[in-house]
């Protein structure tokens, strides 16, 4: 069955993940998500700098963006919000792509109008004790909390911070009223996240909801790390993500809600491709579907 854009649940908030656009021109990247029939785009810092950088300027990709009636609504990540912030599982490209300090995340987001932020935790598993992640949390949501911005933490089981479980006891102890969490189905998965944890969460503190499919169990010889960036459309995998949306929508946690899809063969896709296969991909769930 083809459902027309309007087909998508009028009382929800998609947003498109930068993933889906990496390869596209700022314009494309406006246009993609208002042709998807999204509302917000999210985009990372270090690529926001490198379109300043070629004559953009800041400024000029928000009024794109509200000409277009697109709201920049989250900027993703931020990594360096601990001191022993760097990954033991990535190239040195990577560090240095992610290397943004937080008042310079900080400057962008006000120029761009952020609401929202994204926290990766990049650092070893074990590298810190509960009670000191706990610390590092409460304080860059005070940061941001400054600055009026929403302060996400994105569990993800190649790093620091490897399941909902343990991405909800941070949050929930750092009592932050701007702290948050954002769900991908992905690490869900992969961290063999439990839908009775998600059933336990306000869903009004879920903020981002990543959907993507894959499949499970993890093929042999293929590492977390390679699979985060080689993923499937949803409803093209074996992931339930028809139990995770639904799990969402009965706690109300289904909040910014869009595919993100790293993967190869995206890079060449067209601006109208990648907007029909992200509309198409969400309607696959009853919750999404107007």
């Amino acid at each position: 069955m083809t459902h027309r854009v309007e087909d998508l649940t009028p009382s929800l908030t998609y947003t498109m993940p930068f993933s889906n656009v990496l390869h596209l021109p700022f314009p494309d990247k406006v246009k993609a998500t208002r042709l998807a029939g999204f509302h917000e785009l999210a985009i990372q810092p270090q690529e926001v700098a490198r379109i300043a950088a070629s004559g953009l300027s800041i400024q000029n990709m928000r009024l794109i963006a509200e000409d277009n009636g697109i709201k920049i609504s989250r900027l993703d990540p931020l990594c360096t919000w601990n001191p022993n912030w760097h990954p033991n599982n990535m190239d040195d490209s990577f560090i240095a792509d992610h290397s943004t300090t937080a008042l310079e995340f900080f400057e962008i987001a006000s120029e761009l109008g952020c609401t929202h932020m994204s926290l990766n935790a990049t650092f070893t598993a074990n590298a810190y004790a509960l009670d000191e992640l706990v610390s590092h949390y409460a304080e860059i949501c005070r940061l941001a909390r400054e600055e009026g911005i929403v302060c996400d933490l994105e569990p993800i089981p190649m790093w620091g911070v490897t399941s909902l479980e343990q991405g909800w006891e941070i949050v929930e102890r750092a009592g932050a009223p701007n702290g948050g969490l954002v769900l991908d189905t992905l690490h869900f998965v992969r961290s063999e996240s439990k839908l009775e944890t998600l059933a336990t969460i306000p869903g009004s503190s879920i903020h981002c909801v990543q959907i993507c499919d894959g499949i499970h169990p993890l093929k042999s010889g293929v590492t977390l790390e390679a699979d985060c960036f080689e993923r499937m459309w949803p409803g093209t995998g074996n992931f339930p993500l028809a139990d995770i949306v639904s799990g969402l929508h009965k706690i109300g946690g289904l909040n910014g809600v869009g595919p993100e899809v790293f993967s190869v063969p995206n890079q060449n896709m067209a601006t109208e491709d990648v907007a029909r296969l992200c509309k198409q991909s969400l309607l696959a769930y009853p919750e999404l579907r107007a």
